[in-house]
């Protein structure tokens, strides 16, 4: 069986860990799957939409159509499954948008099947549809380094400046303001490593003196470049946009073994027991509490990274949800996964 794969850009986080690390599993069992990114123009679209009646199943990550695009690709489509991991029905302050919200209710009740990424976005996507299955965001272990001697060598070599790490890009890079002022409490103590695509959202002086290096987000680095990190950070503001959060860094922070410290907001809440597979820090108060644990004690960093990485190999990993995933896209038939 078939599939097209819709989505904004190859590279966009968001469909590479919600459909393009599950070809690997698609392929095992004898599927196939064609990825289309999105035409930048209306007739473009038109005509992508056009070829999906050949496909067995169309899987939409993330768009909002117009009405008109919509109906275009409706008629064209045998099976159709919208995938949802953020709260774009509404502003991303979290105000109501009407015509946002008007295209997810016309994307919900169009699909045969809506994914969400977390119980906040199931609640939202069942006043408009009973079809939905909640499928997390998953990491693709396999890319990932080993963490054996990691933590031996972390417990043994003290290291005078511990890095503070960031991913994200331009849209959420502003929430990192509220967690500088307090990083810059520990001058000569830690630095920061802060991995986008921009920072021009963020004020980099609130750091003060305690150094900094932007390193240009890219899938090829992004995974290398995170393993220096000794402790990872997901500040956000507690709203109806944030809410829609589905922990794709914390996800990544543990995956590598890395302890991670999050505003208990979204998804965040579910991966994360504070004080032992990570930290939830909702005021400045408590992230500098989880900064003070953190820089204290090797041995606490290495616990909790350890922890954490469980958590993500136990209940987050790709190879656990495939199955899941595949018979979403292809309700027809039974899918398995490799040993």
């Amino acid at each position: 069986m078939n599939v097209a794969l819709l989505g904004q850009w190859r590279d966009r986080p968001s469909f590479r860990f919600r459909a393009l690390q599950y070809l690997p599993y698609l392929e095992t069992v004898g599927h196939a799957a064609t990825i289309i990114e999105f035409s930048p123009h209306l007739w473009g679209r038109l005509r992508q939409y056009s070829q999906l009646a050949k496909f067995d199943s169309v899987f939409i990550q993330q768009r909002l159509l117009h009405p008109f695009e919509l109906a275009w690709l409706k008629r064209n489509t045998r099976h159709l499954v919208f995938d949802v991991d953020d709260a774009i029905m509404r502003k991303s302050d979290g105000s109501p948008d009407s015509r946002r919200m008007s295209r997810f209710r016309a994307m919900c009740r169009s699909a045969n099947l809506v994914i969400c990424g977390n119980q906040f976005l199931a609640d939202e996507t069942r006043v408009h549809t009973s079809k939905l299955e909640i499928i997390p965001t998953t990491i693709e272990l396999n890319r990932y380094p080993s963490l054996s001697s990691k933590y031996e060598s972390l417990v043994n070599i003290p290291n005078p400046l511990l890095t503070i790490g960031w991913t994200g890009s331009r849209a959420t890079c502003r929430y990192l303001n509220e967690v500088f002022p307090v990083i810059a409490e520990f001058p000569g103590q830690v630095q920061v490593k802060l991995i986008a695509d921009d920072l021009s959202n963020c004020d980099l002086k609130l750091l003060q003196d305690v150094p900094y290096e932007f390193i240009r987000w890219s899938p090829e680095t992004e995974i290398a470049a995170a393993t220096t990190f000794d402790m990872g950070i997901m500040p956000l503001p507690d709203q109806e946009f944030t809410r829609g959060k589905c922990g794709c860094k914390a996800l990544q922070y543990m995956a590598l073994g890395i302890p991670a410290i999050c505003s208990p907001v979204g998804m965040n809440v579910d991966l994360i027991e504070p004080g032992k597979t990570g930290f939830l820090a909702r005021t400045a108060g408590e992230w500098r509490e989880a900064f003070q644990q953190l820089i204290a004690s090797p041995k606490l960093r290495a616990q909790v990274g350890i922890a954490g990485y469980r958590v993500v190999s136990e209940q987050f990993a790709a190879s656990t949800w495939a199955p899941a995933w595949l018979n979403a896209v292809f309700p027809t038939t039974q899918s398995s996964t490799p040993s």
